[in-house]
């Protein structure tokens, strides 16, 4: 069984994944792997909470599955180059420790699709998104919403181009030279949320959804060391425990998943000085994320030299970005992929697609409700 038939078993009357779906996915584990490869550009699918923990388990068998034999410490060097890194972890060290009955953690994901109707040619920002409440108390359930928040014209000049095709509400996606046409889908602009989906179970053992460290609980998570020797030692007990042939430099490297779980703020300091020490990491300066809020652009693995498709073009530059929150150090948006070139219809320094995390993130005490005109699974969550 792989990956999507679990998918499609833990949600059984919604349709199973198309191909150029599995593409994408797959393609983000190659860049994970830190592998140069041509990306196809593809409408985001929003799955739920079942599918964000099977994505975190076939994140972990990629990125934690370790020798078990002693490796050399990472080469650590100056982080002058990082020192906003630095700074930003005195700031947060500063912060109050806040804990309450639920993480809450909203995920919008979004991509910028080329489309044509009439005699108009112009872009639709696609973008799902996925509640999740992970309970203190591992005895309540977790539970998700996942559904398509809207597909719309992406800035007033592609609506002026819309309105100008008599505001359709179907469109057909620019195909890329030699891509088949039966893979260019058609994309329904609406403003509405759609294909709501949610799940509600009890996590065996209060794991916590994100594996990408390990099978960490809460308390596993407030546990962790809040001092920078003390975190690189529990993090090499992980990689030793479950990793395969990759490094323990490139293990720490992916330690940056920290900053996206809810761990206490002296731990997330620790977390931004080890990594600001890691010669992987490299701090591009304040940017503006794709939400509109102020931030700190980072990378903590390779990060340029990838190409996508996009409308007519089916060699775009494109590089990836990780951006903080620059009063908490919190992730804002990760896996950020921006356009590196112009080509029609697409400006240097677009959003082509990313993650991003709503502004409700945290910790919350507001018991979540049976969601509205959302369908339950009938399955557990695996």
């Amino acid at each position: 069984m792989d990956e999507f038939d679990l998918l499609a078993r833990s949600l059984p009357k919604t349709s199973p994944p198309s191909p150029e779906v599995v593409d994408r996915a797959h393609t983000r584990l190659l860049v994970i792997m830190h592998e140069p490869v041509r990306r196809v550009r593809r409408r985001h699918v929003s799955w739920g909470w079942t599918a964000v923990a099977t994505v975190a388990v076939i994140t972990a068998v990629i990125a934690l599955v370790s020798v078990l034999t002693p490796a050399p410490a990472p080469v650590i060097v100056p982080a002058r180059g990082n020192d906003a890194l630095l700074g930003l972890a005195d700031d947060v060290a500063r912060l109050p420790d806040q804990t309450s009955a639920y993480w809450r953690r909203p995920l919008l994901n979004g991509a910028l699709i080329r489309v044509k109707a009439e005699k108009e040619t112009f872009n639709v920002l696609s973008v799902s998104r996925v509640d999740l409440w992970q309970p203190r108390d591992p005895r309540n359930p977790v539970q998700a919403r996942s559904r398509e928040e809207y597909v719309r014209p992406a800035t007033p000049a592609d609506e002026r181009s819309w309105r100008a095709a008599g505001s359709p509400s179907v469109v057909q996606q620019v195909c890329s030279p030699g891509r088949p046409a039966k893979d260019c889908r058609k994309e329904r602009v609406s403003s509405e949320p759609t294909e709501c989906v949610y799940t509600r179970a009890v996590e065996p053992g209060g794991v916590f959804g994100d594996r990408r460290l390990g099978d960490l609980t809460l308390a596993d998570l407030a546990a962790l060391p809040a001092d920078v020797d003390g975190l690189r030692e529990k993090l090499r007990g992980y990689w030793q425990a479950d990793a395969d042939s990759q490094s323990f430099e490139e293990f720490l490297s992916g330690s940056g998943a920290l900053l996206e779980m809810p761990v206490s703020p002296a731990v997330r300091a620790a977390t931004l000085r080890l990594l600001a020490g890691l010669p992987t990491t490299k701090v591009g300066g304040t940017i503006t994320d794709p939400l509109g809020r102020p931030g700190l652009a980072v990378t903590f693995i390779k990060s340029e030299g990838f190409t996508t498709e996009f409308g007519a073009d089916d060699e775009v530059a494109e590089r990836y970005t990780t951006i903080l929150d620059p009063r908490t150090g919190t992730v804002l948006a990760s896996a950020a992929a921006i356009a590196d070139e112009s080509t029609e219809g697409l400006a240097k320094g677009t959003y082509l697609d990313f993650t991003a995390w709503a502004s409700e993130a945290g910790w919350t005490n507001d018991r979540p409700g049976r969601p509205r005109s959302c369908r339950l699974s009938d399955r557990p969550i695996p």
